[in-house]
Order: structure tokens, then C-alpha cells, then sequence
């Protein structure tokens, strides 16, 4: 629609200019190279505008004309470059599926199109790593850094190259190098701090993973526990140097980040325990054990108080266990609790459902002083041998301490980090626990010694028969192993066993 009226309007102007044309009457007479002319004015006007409009024309030829070798060359450019980004497509494509002769040939077919166009450099640096020419791949990633455009790239190259290599200080500074130019980038991220737990770096972490969390590439939990564990391994190394001060401050720092983070509680109360602030340290272990009961917050908090009377200390440590009273840890606390103060039958009460469900060394061994203060040593120590047998806590710092190497705790750092435990949970689970029948037997007292025979040292009467009736003679008992391996050993005999002391 347009074009037609564009044409209606030229139509109307030459129209126009044709009229005004014709209006004129007057003549121009002159002289030019010897010629006389005298012709209309009209006509002369129109000639000078048709002269104009050709020189116009003739104009844009020549330029088109002149400038036709360029564009010969600029279609000879444009066919070159794309027959490279074919090439440099092709070859991307062999460097997925690992062709590495195909991604050779793509490369050198796409440098000598593209010339120095930076993805024929990253093209050939990654068909020399497919190829095993690891030379001519950093040589690439290295030509790489000079251009901004591909820096990066060419940094994550050498990055990886010095992985495979085991060259961990180029590989941190290509990888910080790689972090400051793109903050946002998550390999970088994970690689400077990955790095950093390596060497023990815990400030160049926690720096680390500031940046990452502005950058949202760590969530605000997971940073918070990332920190807590790297002030609480710092707050380590100060304590190992003597700088008990440092520690303290470092541990408390972690515990306002993750108040149930055990090692931090554990150092955090240890040190105000040797100051003689036995209600602060108290306080810190029982906000943890609310959240997280660990073993070696209660042997800690056992040791708070070892020097008190029994009856004191046992209450302390039910006040511990009313703190997260649903617990495995608590119904232990409860049981150490009552052999504290000789009520070894609730604590044998308080055990037997624990021990019923899974074998633990700590129920075994309180199980032990229950059962010795009940029924005697000869009795207490099947279960010291149980207890001696049975498998250890796994958790770290179960009993007790925390004092790992720089490996361990940047293997704990990770985990707390990224699971929100101490450690990974153990290949195989705790052993099951004993049977009912069994558990009946070991709690029961041992047999009372039997009454002495009397025997009568006269002489039968003459013709009286020496021999007993069969019916006479009561059967023979079985013993306590023969009776539990065929099954028949009743629990109320057993129960009524138990209630003889």
C-alpha cells in the first residue's frame, strides 16, 4: 500500500513540474562555444533538471562500480567464515563424542578460516587434550589469556591441567584468578574452596565463601554451617599453639552460627571449664545436646560435675537428659543417673529396651555396673565383656575429644557444610541387638549355691534293697547353655530368679 502511494505522489509531482513548466513563456537566448541559442525557458529548466537527475544516476553507478572489488573480497571473507564456523562446529561436535582425530582435523580446517578468532584456539586446545598432546593443549589455553574475551576459559583449561597433574599452587591461582573475573562462576567457587580446606586455609575459605554467597551460589544455611566449622577448626590450631584466648573466642563465634556444632560446644566449655565457669560451659552443652545430643557433650558435661555427691550429680545429668528426653543419649543419661545413686534396678529397666534393639558398647558397660550392683561381679562381667566386644560410637568425637588432623577436619567442614553432620554415615549399621531369651538369662542371678549331701554311714538293714525306684529318682536337670540352645528356659522361672536378691 505504501509503495503505491509513493508512486501516486511521484506521479502528482512530475505532473506538477510539467504544468509549472508549461506556464512559463518567456525565451532565454545566449551563447555558448560559439553556439547561439534561443529556445523556451521551460524547456531549458527541464533539460538542466534532467542533466541534474542523470548526474545522479550516473553518480551511484561509478561508486558501485569502484567499490565492486571490495565486495568481491567481503564475499570471499564471508565464505571463508563460514566455512570455519561449520569447521569450528563440526569439531566441537567430535570433541563431545571424543573423536580426537576428527576434532584435530575440524581445528586446523577452522584456524586457517577464522584465523585468530578465539574459539578456534579453544577448538584446538581441546583436541590436543582428546589427542594426549598436553603441550600444545596449555599452549592454546595459555594464547587464550590474552584475549578477555576467552581469559576465562583459558584459565579453567590450565585449571584443570594442573589437576591432572597434581600441581595444586597453579591450580589455586588459576582458580582465584578465574573467581575474581567471574564471581558468579560455580566451579571457580567450589575449586578455590575445595583448595582452600585442602591446605588449611580456614580464613581464605570463609572468604571464599562470602563472596559466593553474595554471588547466590552457596543458600545462607549452608554458609553459616560452612562457617561455623571453619571458625571451630581455626579455634583448633589456636588451641594446639596456646592461644587459648583465640580459641575461646573463635569457638564461640561458631556456636552463635550453629549452636549444636559439638566440637565447637566441646571447646567452648572445656575452656570455661578451666577457668572454673562451670555454669557457662554447662549452658553451652546443654543448648547442644537440645538440638544435637552427641556422646561427647555428656562425657564433658559428666566431667563438670564428677566432684560432687552423687546424688547432686545424678540429678545434673537428668536435668541434661530432660533437654531432649526422646533420645538414645537420655534414656543412657537416665541409666548412668541411677547407678550413680544405687538404683541399679531402674537402670536395669531403663537399658533392657535399648539393648534389646541394637548392641552399643556405653549400654553394654552401664549394663554392667546395674547388673554387678544387682547380682555381683560374677554376673557384671559377661556384660564388661559384651561391652569390650560390641562396636564403638563412629561419630567423630565420640569419645570425646576432637583433636583430628588437617585432612579430617576439612573432610568434617565439608560434611557439616553440605549435610549438616560430623561425618558420612557408616558403611554398615550397629550390630542388632540380643533376644529376649537371652537378655533374660544374663539379667538373672546366679544359681545359690547347692545345700551339702549328708550321707548316712550305716549299713542298709539285712535284705533291704540299696536300689532307689525309678520313680523314685527325679530327672536330670539340664544345664542353663543346654536349656537356652534348645529353647526351653522359661521366663518366669527366669523372672523369679531375678527377684531372689
Amino acid at each position: 500500500m505504501s509503495r503505491i502511494l509513493i508512486f501516486l505522489l511521484w506521479i502528482v509531482l512530475l505532473a506538477g513540474t510539467v504544468t509549472i513548466l508549461g506556464m512559463f513563456d518567456h525565451r532565454i537566448a545566449g551563447e555558448a562555444f560559439g553556439v547561439k541559442f534561443d529556445s523556451p525557458s521551460s524547456m531549458v529548466i527541464g533539460i538542466l533538471l534532467f542533466l541534474f537527475a542523470l548526474t545522479i544516476y550516473a553518480t551511484h553507478k561509478i561508486k558501485d562500480i569502484m567499490a565492486f572489488p571490495a565486495k568481491l573480497r567481503a564475499r570471499d571473507a564471508e565464505t571463508k567464515r563460514s566455512r570455519g564456523v561449520a569447521a569450528l562446529t563440526r569439531g566441537l561436535e567430535a570433541v563431545a563424542v571424543g573423536d580426537a582425530s576428527d576434532a584435530s582435523h575440524h581445528a586446523k580446517v577452522a584456524q586457517k578460516h577464522l584465523q585468530d578468532i578465539s574459539l578456534t584456539r579453544l577448538l584446538s586446545a581441546q583436541a590436543a587434550q582428546l589427542s594426549g598432546d598436553g603441550e600444545t593443549a596449555k599452549k592454546s589455553f595459555t594464547a587464550m589469556l590474552e584475549a578477555p574475551e576467552t581469559e576465562f576459559l583459558g584459565l579453567k583449561g590450565l585449571y584443570a591441567q594442573a589437576i591432572a597433574k597434581g600441581d595444586q599452587e597453579s591450580a589455586r591461582d588459576y582458580a582465584e584468578r578465574a573467581f575474581g573475573l567471574r564471581a558468579n562462576a560455580g566451579w571457580a567457587f567450589d575449586s578455590v574452596v575445595e583448595l582452600c580446606l585442602e591446605r588449611g586455609a580456614w580464613k581464605d575459605a570463609r572468604e571464599a565463601i562470602a563472596k559466593g554467597r553474595k554471588n547466590k551460589l552457596i543458600n545462607n544455611e549452608k554458609a553459616d554451617r560452612a562457617n561455623a566449622a571453619l571458625l571451630t577448626a581455626a579455634a583448633y590450631d589456636a588451641d594446639l599453639s596456646g592461644d587459648s584466648a583465640t580459641a575461646l573466642s573463635e569457638a564461640e563465634a561458631a556456636l552463635k552460627l550453629a549452636p549444636s556444632f559439638a566440637p565447637a560446644a566441646v571447646l567452648a566449655a572445656g575452656a570455661h571449664l578451666t577457668n572454673n565457669k562451670t555454669g557457662k560451659a554447662a549452658t553451652l552443652l546443654e543448648n547442644a545436646f537440645a538440638i544435637d545430643p552427641h556422646p561427647a557433650l555428656i562425657r564433658l558435661y559428666d566431667r563438670l560435675y564428677k566432684d560432687q555427691e552423687p546424688e547432686k550429680r545424678a540429678a545434673k545429668l537428668r536435668k541434661l537428659a530432660s533437654k531432649n528426653s526422646d533420645t538414645r543419649e537420655a534414656a543412657l543419661l537416665e541409666a548412668r543417673a541411677a547407678n550413680l545413686t544405687d538404683d541399679y534396678k531402674n537402670a536395669a529397666n531403663t537399658l533392657e529396651p535399648l539393648i534389646k534393639r541394637a548392641a552399643d558398647a556405653d549400654a553394654y558397660a552401664l549394663m554392667a555396673t546395674a547388673m554387678t550392683g544387682l547380682h555381683g561381679e560374677e554376673v557384671g562381667k559377661g556384660w564388661l565383656e559384651r561391652a569390650a566386644a560390641a562396636p564403638r560410637d563412629p561419630r567423630p568425637g565420640a569419645e570425646g575429644t576432637f583433636h583430628v588432623t588437617r585432612a579430617g577436619w576439612a573432610l568434617l567442614v565439608r560434611e557439616f557444610m553440605e549435610h549438616a553432620r560430623l561425618a558420612p554415615p557408616p558403611l554398615e549399621e550397629a550390630g542388632e541387638g540380643i533376644s529376649e531369651a537371652e537378655l533374660l538369662l544374663l539379667t538373672a542371678p546366679p544359681p545359690a549355691p547347692e545345700e551339702p549331701v549328708v550321707i548316712n554311714a550305716e549299713e542298709p538293714a539285712s535284705g533291704a534293697s540299696t536300689e532307689t525306684p525309678a520313680e523314685e529318682v527325679g530327672v536330670e536337670e539340664q544345664s542353663d547353655e543346654e536349656d537356652i540352645e534348645s529353647g526351653n528356659i522359661g521366663k518366669s522361672a527366669i523372672n523369679a530368679a531375678r527377684n531372689v536378691s
